[in-house]
């Protein structure tokens, strides 16, 4: 609230005014935590829209959560993945990112001009840039100093951080284009302690990876305190709520608050138009949506605020309450998409894309499946805040994997995009940007065989981390519905998110909640499918009139049905545990055709035409090929008129 408007009030709407102030203190102390809040930050900093600069003052407290001394910290400095062509995110990447390219005219950096201890030591020449990962002595990403005095156990060590930082063009989740500013990684952020037991780690240890081009975070939960200081002419967005404003000498200061997060992001712009609506529904806390669009894309105002009432209720409902007062949605400027589809704590960024017109003939459901995935993350990325650096399918493929559930859910029949020819619409694709066809589209054994899902993010072949960290898992995860029920996939995931939200989970915790919910020992399904990179496929290798040899042509088992379809038109089910190379089968009377997996369980089966024949093979080849070639051109029109 701004206290400077007090004396304009009259006596009854101040008292309302202190009522409500008091009120939502009380409530905001009854709270209880809902992390251990190891570390804490109230940080002030001024945004020079001229110099794309930011000046920042940080007081930071953190706790030791371990059972012994800790003799240094270590920071993430993120921007300075940014600073030059010589960061192992550049050397990584080759300056590249998402169809961006980094601008070396329009570097980034950051800076610490000096930190300090509570009691006025003097840290900053002990301070040295280290690099954990690689052997790249030109990476500033991670800061270590080395204390004078260790941190005890339980004990806290409180700093004053001075820090400066340049904003790139953007690029890579942060930056400005003209007047449009994203700022995200953008302070002095402390790396991760973990004790021993954390992640089942057996020795305790600072978790703080460099910044590399297939990466994103991990980082402790606490408390943020943020006070921004922009033109007053700029409307903002920010993690958190918003607490106070007030206006001085044509600057405004924007006062945020949060608990129970592990990161801080905004953004402002002069030209956002803000909108305001609520979540309401029955058994979920009630949630104030805030939109920042671009004026070009005003007509999607509705479809936006839609999508996200239909994330907080699916994901309330399904696995839990989203537990935030707020989410802030922002749509990046025109060339700004660098900045897009992005997620941190109660803010996402989604937009528009290639083109400014919002009808949905040429949109498709594109705003709405971006909208839905980066909502996802405030589940995977944000409350179970798993370790993207080490793991990164616990975020992106469990939320690639929940998104499209919303999607069938809410958008059942908005599956297809427009061809156009010369802009006008010609013909409708039946195919949905990002749905389960679209992720199976994408499955081969060569991407299988790349690397197992289970890899260090930064470790992946440069091609393989997308489709092992975001298809990949999502299809493994729906055969293994497809295996359990999706009732029982359902009761797997909510209670992976219920025991494990805030606790910071491994790969080896959800695969043991899945095999105590389903009721059955499901290692050797994890073992193969995300530890490995066996390659599942089976197939049809001979058909006679009186019998069947279906064939096991990858290293990868799973039990299966082999469907025998016979001349009089009648249909006979066999069972089949698929761990023998081959398996005959004989038929009671004259077959007409045979299928293996009829109800379509084998999600990362690599060859599905192979698993079916009929006794007229020349024609069922063809067929076979016709389809596949169908299926590939549709693909192809698809992304022609998605950019076009």
């Amino acid at each position: 609230m701004n206290f400077r408007l007090l004396p304009r009030l009259g006596l009854g709407a101040l008292v309302a005014a202190l009522f409500v102030c008091v009120s939502s203190a009380a409530v905001r102390a009854q709270e209880k935590p809902l992390s251990d809040r190891i570390v804490h930050y109230t940080i002030t900093t001024e945004l020079d829209p001229a110099k794309k600069e930011l000046t920042g003052k940080e007081r930071l407290r953190w706790r030791n959560p371990s059972k012994e001394p800790v003799g240094e910290l270590q920071f993430h400095l993120y921007l300075n993945a940014f600073r030059d062509l010589k960061s192992s995110f550049v050397k990584e990447s080759g300056g590249q990112l998402r169809g961006d390219r980094l601008d070396d005219t329009k570097l980034g950096f950051i800076e610490i001009a000096s930190m300090k201890t509570s009691d006025g030591e003097d840290l900053t020449k002990r301070g040295e840039f280290i690099h954990p990962d690689d052997d790249n002595a030109d990476d500033r990403t991670v800061w270590r100093v080395v204390l004078t005095k260790p941190v005890a156990p339980g004990e806290e060590i409180t700093l004053d951080i001075d820090f400066r930082a340049k904003l790139p063009r953007v690029f890579a989740r942060t930056g400005y284009f003209g007047n449009y500013f994203f700022v995200g990684q953008w302070f002095p952020k402390i790396g991760l302690y973990e004790p021993a037991g954390t992640r089942r780690r057996e020795k305790g240890g600072w978790n703080c990876h460099q910044f590399h081009a297939n990466t994103e975070f991990y980082a402790d939960f606490g408390t943020y305190d943020v006070t921004c200081v922009i033109p007053s002419n700029y409307k903002i967005g920010a993690t958190g709520i918003l607490r106070d404003r007030r206006e001085a000498g044509g600057k405004t200061s924007w006062h945020y608050t949060l608990a129970d997060v592990h990161d801080f992001a905004w953004t402002c712009s002069p030209d956002f138009l803000e909108f305001n609506d609520t979540f309401s529904e029955p058994g979920l806390r009630p949630v104030t949506i805030k939109l920042l669009l671009q004026p070009e894309h005003v007509a999607q105002k509705e479809r936006h605020f839609i999508a996200a009432k239909n994330a907080l209720k699916y994901f309330g409902k399904s696995f839990g309450e989203y537990p935030y007062d707020t989410l802030t949605v922002v749509d990046p400027a025109y060339n700004a998409s660098g900045s897009g589809g992005m997620e941190y704590p109660t803010l996402i960024t989604v937009g528009s894309v290639l083109k400014v017109q919002d009808d949905e003939t040429h949109l498709g459901i594109f705003p709405e499946v971006v909208l839905i995935h980066e909502f996802g993350h405030q589940y995977w990325y944000g409350m179970v805040a798993s370790n993207e650096f080490e793991e990164s399918w616990m975020d992106e493929g469990l939320n690639t994997y929940t998104e499209a559930e919303v999607m069938d859910e809410y958008y059942p029949g908005r599956d297809a995009l427009w061809y156009r020819f010369g802009g006008e619409p010609i013909f409708r694709l039946p195919t949905r940007v990002r749905d389960w066809s679209f992720h199976r589209f994408s499955l081969s054994a060569y991407g299988v065989q790349s690397d197992p899902i289970i890899t260090p993010a930064w470790k992946y072949r440069q091609q393989s981390y997308g489709f092992n960290s975001y298809a990949r898992p999502a299809l493994t995860l729906k055969m293994l519905e497809r295996h359990v029920g999706k009732e029982t996939m359902t009761r797997i995931i909510k209670t992976y998110f219920e025991r494990w939200r805030f606790k910071h989970p491994t790969s080896q915790d959800f695969f043991d909640v899945a095999s105590e919910v389903s009721g059955q020992d499901l290692n050797w399904f994890f073992d193969q499918y995300f530890r490995s990179t066996k390659v599942l496929d089976y197939g049809v290798k001979s058909l006679t009139e009186n019998e069947v040899v279906v064939a096991r042509l990858g290293e990868a088992t799973m039990p299966l049905e082999v469907e025998l379809r016979f001349a009089d038109g009648t249909t006979q089910r066999l069972a089949w545990d698929g761990k023998d190379q081959s398996k005959t089968f004989k038929a009671p009377k004259p077959l007409a055709a045979v299928v293996i997996d009829p109800d379509d369980k084998l999600w990362m089966d690599v060859n599905r035409p192979n698993n079916s024949q009929s006794i007229a093979r020349a024609r069922t080849g063809e067929t076979s090929l016709m389809s596949r070639t169908v299926f590939v051109l549709q693909h192809l029109l698809q992304a022609i008129a998605f950019l076009g």
